[in-house]
């Protein structure tokens, strides 16, 4: 695994894509058989490698091996769930091989507070290990990834492994999604709005770079549509902001010319294995 060394953080998009991948099983519309490879879309993750050497992971997607091979990724210090949906921790157990060592370790992941509960209700064997396991019924097999969950506080500074982040709640459907700042770079991913609340503490610090959420054009009942993000961007006035979780009517070539037409800021859809600094 690479990282820059002149002193900057470096974010790593992992995947772009909306919860299906791009291309989508079976379609045969112009985007899923498009060759240009930046159509070609892992489901949404990123890393982070930060200046003082922390690499965190942001969700583990069902696609993470195949990312963490393609990135070459060895080692994470932590990662960041930003909620439970499948698209984005469903990889969770393929963590399991960065556990090993040597030395053996236990990855903390930081949650909000209702994640935390729902992921010990659906991956009981890694986060409820001691009422799961008993001496008649121990462990067997290849083992279980050794995570550790963590509940952030919200809108308020927290240092997490050493880092300074703040974290946001999210509205998406039924559920919430973690958004967070990190020295200049604000992630917004997977929500149908952004709290004012929000907003206000974006418009008040540094954005450097903002990656948003920007599934489709047009309408969309849990999630960010290019229109909204727009707006939004228009708003916050980030001097850089990059579009992920795209689905298939948005096409890079597309997407790129309706970035175009956005005046206050360098906007630019993101593609998978793109590297962006801050």
């Amino acid at each position: 695994m690479s990282t820059y060394n002149d002193k900057s953080n470096t974010v790593t998009i992992l995947g772009s894509g909306t919860s299906t991948g791009i291309p989508i099983i079976g379609c045969k519309c112009s985007v899923c058989l498009s060759e240009n490879p930046k159509d070609k879309r892992l489901r949404t993750s990123i890393l982070i490698e930060t200046k003082s050497n922390k690499t965190i992971l942001v969700d583990t997607t069902p696609d993470f091996r195949t990312q963490a091979l393609r990135a070459k990724i060895d080692h994470v210090d932590g990662a960041i769930i930003t909620h439970d949906h499948a698209d984005h921790v469903h990889g969770i157990d393929d963590l399991r091989p960065l556990c090993f060592g040597p030395p053996p370790r236990n990855i903390p992941v930081f949650v909000e507070k209702n994640i935390k509960e729902h992921l010990e209700e659906k991956f009981p064997y890694i986060f409820k290990r001691e009422s799961y396991f008993s001496k008649g019924r121990p462990i067997l097999g290849g083992g279980i990834p050794k995570l550790d969950l963590h509940e952030v506080k919200i809108n308020q500074e927290e240092k997490i492994l050493e880092e300074d982040f703040i974290f946001f709640s999210l509205p998406h459907g039924h559920t919430n999604s973690l958004g967070f700042y990190h020295q200049g770079f604000a992630y917004i991913i997977d929500c149908e709005s952004i709290p004012e609340e929000v907003l206000a503490k974006l418009e008040g610090l540094k954005v450097d770079l903002l990656i948003i959420d920007c599934v489709k054009s047009g309408t969309h009942n849990t999630h960010l549509t290019f229109e909204k993000a727009r707006d939004y961007i228009e708003r916050t006035k980030p001097k850089r902001a990059g579009l992920i979780h795209m689905g298939h009517g948005l096409g890079h070539e597309q997407l790129e010319k309706m970035c175009n037409e956005i005046k206050c800021s360098d906007v630019f859809p993101t593609y998978d294995e793109q590297k962006l600094k801050y």
